[in-house]
């Protein structure tokens, strides 16, 4: 039996797609940090808060790439490797301790002519949200696409404008492309590449928008992982998740860097958090986000893309950060 009451249950969601896309069946169970129901409950400097293991029979869920938290932590919107929005509500028990996702919704994205994302153009990798757009990046063809928001997410048939895009970031070989992206405190977007590296160190911009130049700096990963997604702290501060995943070999890094270090020209060398390996559970996470917890510290999300594969999960984990 489960040393936590809630990892018996199984919660289900329904998921309901337009533009043709089938509604999905979603269970969400709640797993342990470890397998084997282990005691464990924290790793590096994170307290680990409850994890769902999310599981369905439909080909049109999956492969999530990025995801934002409401503040209240009450609602999630991700982005799919096939240019998807998932929204959901998640479910915490009196501890807090993430236990269920319900009433999700699954919609295609679309281009700006209203057209639904399809490859080459779809692999979405993060998202940034303001109070009147998301922005998302993308992979394979690298750039960043704004959507009209408000306070629910992308409005219903928003169209995917392109921002400007800097020559180097449009140079970037296809799936070495913009796989991170947070927003500053001072609003411009920090984006990093998967896998264009300079030596040691993959490259790395600040957006400003508005016709402004881009800045470009770079960030050293740990050898052997590459960054996946990064969100950003209440106090500037940026959180980035680093992703090493074979056959063999998988684990995933939460790494700090300070608000201050980030702008043009610099080498980004972050200080450690966490360390995610075996045996705890770990796969392909490629999502980060952080909120603050009315009780004081900050709440961390990761989720894990399955790449739509029967060998993958796709794990939804939560964390303490003092």
């Amino acid at each position: 039996m489960s040393r936590f009451p809630f990892v018996v249950a199984l919660i289900a969601a329904t998921v309901t797609a337009d533009a043709g896309a089938a509604e999905v069946n979603v269970v969400a169970t709640p797993i342990t940090l470890e397998f084997a129901d282990s005691p464990r409950t924290t790793v590096g400097a994170l307290e680990f808060r409850g994890g769902l293991r999310l599981a369905t029979t439909s080909a049109a869920f999956g492969g999530l790439s990025g995801l934002r938290v409401s503040a209240d932590g009450a609602r999630v919107l991700a982005v799919s490797d096939r240019a998807g929005w998932l929204r959901a509500e998640l479910r915490y028990d009196a501890r807090g301790f993430l236990t269920g996702l319900e009433r999700a919704d699954l919609t295609p994205m679309l281009d700006a002519d209203g057209r639904a994302l399809v490859p080459p153009r779809s692999d979405a990798e993060s998202l940034v949200r303001t109070p009147t757009a998301v922005f998302v990046a993308f992979e394979r063809q690298p750039r960043v696409l704004r959507f009209d928001a408000d306070a629910n997410g992308p409005a219903a048939g928003a169209r995917g404008r392109p921002e400007a895009m800097p020559a180097e970031i449009a140079g970037v070989p296809m799936n070495e492309g913009l796989e991170t992206m947070t927003a500053l405190a001072d609003g411009r977007l920090f984006v990093i590449s998967e896998g264009a590296f300079d030596g040691d160190a993959v490259r790395g911009w600040i957006l400003a928008g508005g016709g402004r130049p881009a800045e470009a700096l770079h960030y050293v990963p740990a050898a052997g992982f590459n960054p996946t997604d990064a969100a950003t702290l209440p106090n500037g501060d940026v959180l980035v998740l680093e992703r090493r995943f074979t056959v063999f070999d998988r684990g995933s890094r939460i790494v700090r860097v300070t608000a201050a270090d980030i702008k043009e020209g610099a080498r980004l060398v972050g200080t450690e958090v966490a360390r995610l390996l075996p045996p705890m559970q770990v796969d392909n996470f490629e999502g980060i986000d952080a909120i603050a917890d009315p009780q004081g510290g900050t709440r961390i999300f990761l989720v894990s893309d399955d790449n739509f594969s029967a060998f993958q999960r796709t794990l939804l984990l939560q964390f303490w950060m003092p």
